[in-house]
C-alpha cells in the first residue's frame, strides 16, 4: 500500500466547511502521529474557527509541540488525548502531563489491563483516563486480546477505585442509546454517528476499513456528502437483526448487536461473524 500525503490546508478547508455545514461539531484528527504534520496548528485553528471541537490523539513524541497548542487553545475547543500504552514516561513528559492535564489513555492487554506508565498518574487530580478495548487487525493479535466481557468486568472494577475513568469500545457492543437515539435499531455506528476520512477526502464507514475498496463510500471533498451517506455500502452497519454471539448466556448478550463487524471481517472474513475477542475465547 503505498502512503497517502498529509492533508493540505486548502482541502482541510474545504472538509471543515462540509463538516460545520452539515451541523457536525467535533472532529477526531487520527494518525499516524499528527505532530508530524507541518501545519497542524493551522489545521486545528481553521476548525476552531469552523465552531468544530477537535480531538487529537498523539503517541506523545514531540512533547514541545503539545506544549506549544495546549497553551494556545483552549481545551473546550481542542482535546489532546496522550497515548500511554508501553511508552516510558521521561520528564519532559510527566512535567506535561502535571501541567496540562491532557486526557490520557491505553490499550487493554490481556497481559495487563492497565499500564504502569498510566498507573502513576491516574490518582492525580483532573485527571481524565480513558481504558481502550484492544482492536485485532489478525488473528495472532487475540493471544493479546481480552474478551468484551473481561474487558468491561475489569474497566467496572477499576472504576469502583478511580471515577475518572471510562472506557472506549465501540457502540456495536453496548449502545448508548440514551444519548445517542440514533443507534436505536443500529448494529454498528459506522456511518450514522461516525464516518472516517483519509487525507485525500476517501471516505469509509470506520477507520478499520481504510484502503478497502468494497467499503470507499465517496470523496468528501469532491463528493455531495448526502450521496455519500446514502452509499449501499452502509446498508449493513445501519440494520440490527440479532446477535450471533456463541455465547447467549453472557451478561451483555441482550444488549449487546454483537461486536465489531470490521474486525470479524478482517479475522473471520465475515462482517456477520461473532467478534473473535469473545468467541475464540473463554469467557
Amino acid at each position: 500500500m503505498s502512503p497517502v500525503p498529509d492533508i493540505a490546508i486548502s482541502d482541510f478547508e474545504r472538509l471543515t466547511d462540509i463538516l460545520a455545514g452539515k451541523g457536525i461539531e467535533e472532529i477526531d484528527i487520527l494518525g499516524g502521529e499528527p505532530t508530524l504534520h507541518p501545519d497542524l496548528r493551522s489545521l486545528i485553528e481553521i476548525a476552531c474557527e469552523k465552531g468544530l471541537r477537535v480531538s487529537m490523539s498523539t503517541n506523545g513524541s514531540d512533547i514541545q509541540s503539545l506544549i506549544s497548542l495546549s497553551e494556545i487553545f483552549d481545551r473546550n475547543m481542542l482535546t489532546i488525548g496522550l497515548s500511554l500504552n508501553d511508552k516510558l514516561i521521561d520528564n519532559s513528559m510527566a512535567s506535561y502531563v502535571h501541567v496540562h492535564k491532557p486526557l490520557l489513555k491505553s490499550v487493554c492487554a490481556s497481559d495487563r489491563f492497565l499500564p504502569e506508565s498510566a498507573a502513576s498518574f491516574i490518582a492525580m487530580p483532573d485527571i481524565r483516563y480513558y481504558a481502550i478495548f484492544m482492536d485485532t487487525l489478525h488473528s495472532s493479535d487475540l493471544r493479546q486480546s481480552l474478551s468484551f466481557p473481561q474487558f468491561y468486568r475489569k474497566l467496572q472494577d477499576l472504576r469502583d477505585k478511580h471515577e475518572n475513568i471510562e472506557g472506549v469500545y465501540c457502540a456495536c457492543f453496548l449502545p448508548d442509546i440514551d444519548n445517542y437515539p440514533l443507534l436505536e435499531g443500529i448494529r454498528c455506528p459506522a456511518g450514522t454517528t461516525k464516518l472516517s476520512v483519509m487525507p485525500d477526502g476517501s471516505a469509509y464507514p470506520c477507520y478499520l476499513l481504510f484502503r478497502r475498496p468494497e467499503f470507499k463510500l465517496g470523496n468528501i471533498l469532491i463528493d455531495d456528502i448526502d450521496q455519500i451517506l446514502k452509499n449501499p455500502a452502509l446498508a449493513f452497519f445501519r440494520h440490527f437483526k440479532k446477535n450471533n454471539c456463541l455465547n447467549s448466556a453472557c451478561e451483555h448478550f441482550s444488549r449487546c448487536r454483537g461486536g465489531c463487524p470490521a474486525i470479524s471481517l478482517m479475522v473471520c472474513g465475515d462482517l456477520n461473524a461473532p467478534d473473535p475477542r469473545c468467541c475464540q475465547q473463554q469467557l
